[in-house]
């Protein structure tokens, strides 16, 4: 799968990111947890190509990402928090403009489930600039994987949407994972956390200071608040897990 190696990033001499070693369960599901400012949204972009290291390497099945990139971007879909799409354009045009762009033939099996579970056919002659957040949300997730990735990585889906939305993407995302898919998901929400997880990663000033799965983070919870315990909303996540 993907392995992270003595990772670190910097922003000109500013270090932000310090990962020794880093292993990414097949068909696994990591709650990705911590302060703002704690490195999580990097860590996404480095997995998902987007960004590069300073310094270590990641491996894609054994191979390093610069020898087998087009595999790695064929197999991961990464959904930023920000709405990347084009305001004029309706649901079903935002769709068939990205399906012309992709470089893998659509599952179509996989495009109706997706599209029903969010409820997108309810706006499909809508357009971007017409739709309420949650709606801009929903289409963005399901643009990101439109090619229908193995790994999927989402930072704060469900940021600044309302409750029936925010059901919609938990209800898609639990169903990925219940098909065998990777999913890595930042959040600052314990219940989406423990819902959608099986595994943990916790982070603090661009360490990690934690991952594994769920009986593993209960056993360690203290010495992890150990490490940083100047951070309340840490504590308060952490305490609820």
């Amino acid at each position: 799968m993907i392995e992270l190696v003595q990772i670190e990033k910097y922003y000109k001499r500013k270090q932000v990111l310090a990962i020794p070693s880093f292993s990414i369960e097949s068909g696994a599901a990591y709650g990705i947890l911590g302060p703002n400012g704690a490195g999580k949204s990097t860590l996404l972009k480095l997995i998902a190509s987007i960004e590069k290291p300073t310094k270590g390497t990641l491996y894609f099945n054994g191979q390093p990402y610069r020898h087998v990139l087009k595999q790695v971007r064929q197999s991961i879909g990464y959904i930023p928090q920000d709405i990347a799409l084009y305001p004029e354009l309706t649901v079903t045009q935002q769709m068939d403009f990205w399906l012309r762009l992709s470089w893998k033939q659509a599952d179509q099996n996989f495009l109706k489930k997706m599209k029903r579970t969010l409820r997108l056919d309810e706006v499909a002659h809508k357009r971007l600039n017409e739709l309420s957040g949650g709606w801009q949300r929903k289409l963005n997730l399901c643009i990101g994987m439109i090619h229908n990735p193995n790994i999927c990585l989402f930072d704060e889906p469900t940021v600044g949407v309302d409750i029936a939305a925010k059901e919609d993407i938990i209800e898609w995302l639990s169903t990925l994972h219940n098909e065998g898919k990777t999913l890595l998901y930042i959040s600052h929400d314990r219940y989406e956390l423990e819902r959608l997880s099986d595994h943990y990663v916790v982070m603090a000033n661009g360490t990690m200071l934690f991952h594994g799965d769920k009986s593993l983070l209960q056993r360690n919870k203290d010495t992890i608040l150990q490490h940083d315990s100047s951070h309340q909303e840490l504590t308060k996540i952490l305490s609820h897990l």
